[in-house]
């Protein structure tokens, strides 16, 4: 800020308010840059989208698996090229994101192609009932979901927040409570720190899930409370929108479901009748298709970090059996 600037603001309003305006616009446009957030990647899970956002667009995958935590934990990049008989030069990468729904997931996308990705080959969608809820408690609408549909979706507080970001990030802020979480984001100001599983570019997003590793009782409470939730015709809008946009595109786009424990997927073919039965035919009908992969052997309680993740076991059998289903209905390759 300019000297004078700041004498006349100080005469105005006082040394102290004026040097703590100063504060405040520093910091909120640190919330706006990029670095900010890829820099407390281990802190927050914005950061870690950052992270993933940051080296899926460097590395131009021709593979990308879209989802949620159940993504996250349960496809492998490495073990789905394995399955599919893929050259190590074929680029797969894992985009799984905890606690995101389908509006964070069609920003996420819209952004990487705005920023260079070019569309994949291949796009898989992990088809869960939680991307069809309106949730966002680890902060990503105000930095990763479209504006547009903010507003269209009558989500003002986020909208306003995506402009005045040190308001909307003040409920993650308070994470830093936790000493695990303080001790990181003090680390993390004077020095890089991967994110916990380990950073984008050497896993390719991919992070082995472990029992009572990375979601608080509270948050899978509230993943496991939204399976039995009716789909909001809003978030199953933006699913839509985001085939529709990848098929324009070039990509062919599959749908997929990651095994749970002892519970069914409410999608598929032979899925039970229920609030998310028309949702499937609706995404074919937009260019998407179905792919089933039955894990090559029965997964075990020990393929399981909890009831609704797989574990680095349960990730490989799956990742595997689906690359196997890939390359039997996939083109051939040139």
């Amino acid at each position: 800020m300019d000297a004078s600037l700041m004498r006349a603001l100080a005469r105005q309003i006082g040394p102290a308010a004026a040097w703590a305006l100063v504060l405040l616009l520093g910091f909120e446009a640190a919330l706006h840059c990029d670095a900010w957030l890829y820099r407390y990647r281990s802190v927050f899970a914005a950061g870690r989208a950052e992270d993933k956002m940051r080296h899926a667009a460097r590395q131009q995958p021709d593979t990308l698996f879209v989802g949620n935590s159940r993504t996250d934990n349960g496809l492998s990049p490495a073990a789905f090229r394995a399955g599919a008989d893929l050259p190590d030069r074929h680029v797969a990468f894992n985009l799984g994101l905890p606690g995101a729904n389908t509006l964070v997931l069609r920003g996420v996308v819209e952004r990487l192609l705005e920023r260079g990705m070019k569309p994949p080959a291949d796009v898989f969608i992990a088809l869960d009932e939680t991307l069809f809820q309106d949730e966002d408690s680890l902060g990503y609408y105000g930095f990763f979901a479209l504006r547009d549909d903010l507003w269209q979706d009558g989500l003002h507080g986020a909208l306003f927040g995506s402009w005045l970001r040190s308001w909307y990030y003040s409920g993650n802020l308070r994470q830093l409570r936790e000493p695990d979480k303080l001790g990181r984001f003090i680390e993390a100001t004077f020095h890089e720190i991967e994110p916990v599983g380990g950073s984008a570019e050497r896993t390719a997003g991919y992070r082995q899930g472990r029992s009572g590793g990375f979601q608080t009782a509270e948050q899978l409470r509230a993943q496991e409370a939204g399976t039995r939730a009716p789909p909001d015709p809003r978030m199953t809008r933006h699913l839509f929108d985001l085939v529709e946009r990848l098929t324009r595109a070039g990509s062919r786009v599959h749908l997929i479901a990651v095994p749970m424990f002892e519970r069914a997927s409410a999608f598929g073919p032979d899925a039970a009748a229920g609030p998310y039965a028309d949702i499937l035919p609706a995404l074919e009908a937009r260019g998407a298709r179905w792919l089933e992969a039955p894990p090559g052997r029965p997964l075990q309680p020990g393929d399981f970090a909890d009831p609704g993740h797989l574990n680095d076991s349960g990730a490989r059998v799956f990742s595997t059996s689906l690359g196997q289903a890939f390359a039997r209905t996939a083109p051939p390759r040139p």
